[in-house]
């Protein structure tokens, strides 16, 4: 198991430094080949050797560089906000949330303007790598309100997969909770997918919540809330 926790907390020397400095990536491969950098005592030229995270030691101009503690938050993304640091206009976006404005931590499970719902934020740029990589198919369950209910030739469609405007959409996992309210369990993430979907059968999305990433729910979140996620959840995540 040593061997497992050692290629988890490996990263590109130009990545950790960009992490854990004020260095742009860009910058950090300037240092690197003005041979700032040192690896263990070592000067290192090359900006794609590997870090371990948790027992290597690097210096920056014979400063030793402290990572960063890691972070891990879930937050309810209020409807009528932009998944976006950058605003649009006068639409709300992320910056206007304290906690993400003074840091701007990556983040997993953008939504669009009008959704709500669960994303998560870290400075772990692995755990962040875990939830967006395609082939970890890790399950986003929605609560979706529809103008009118879907049949059951809609659903069983919808859950063996469409293509809706050229894009092909994976099949998917649908239960009805009542009248025109529905759960919607995805195993990937692209744009505007389940109202794609809701519009493919000829219906409208009235609204749509996303209430959980994995093994991470929202819990007790109001919009514009967030929480901290528990050490079960992350390892859960870091683990698949």
């Amino acid at each position: 198991m040593a061997g497992v926790k050692t290629e988890l907390t490996k990263i590109r020397l130009n990545k950790f430094l960009a992490s854990n400095t004020s260095l742009s990536r860009r910058k950090a491969d300037e240092a690197i080949f003005s041979r700032r950098v040192r690896l263990n005592g070592a000067i290192i030229s090359s900006p794609a050797t590997y870090v371990d995270r948790d027992n290597d030691e690097v210096m920056l101009d014979n400063h030793l560089i402290a990572t960063k503690t890691k972070e891990y938050w879930a937050f309810y993304k209020p409807k009528a906000v932009l998944t976006s640091y950058e605003r649009e206009g006068e639409k709300r976006c992320l910056s206007d949330f304290d906690k993400l404005n003074r840091k701007k931590p990556a983040y997993s499970g953008r939504l669009d303007y009008n959704s709500e719902g669960l994303i998560l934020f870290s400075n772990d740029g692995h755990f962040i790598q875990k939830l967006q990589r395609p082939d970890n198919k890790i399950p986003k369950e929605y609560l979706v309100y529809i103008d009118e209910n879907l049949s059951e030739a809609d659903i069983k469609l919808l859950e063996q997969g469409i293509t809706f405007n050229g894009t092909n959409y994976m099949p998917c996992k649908i239960d009805k909770l009542a009248d025109r309210k529905y759960r919607i369990v995805l195993y990937e993430g692209k744009n505007r997918q389940i109202r794609n979907m809701i519009n493919h059968c000829g219906k409208k999305t009235r609204r749509l919540i996303r209430t959980k990433i994995g093994c991470v729910g929202l819990k007790d979140l109001n919009p514009g809330e967030f929480r901290q996620l528990t050490k079960n959840e992350i390892m859960e995540i870091t683990n698949v």
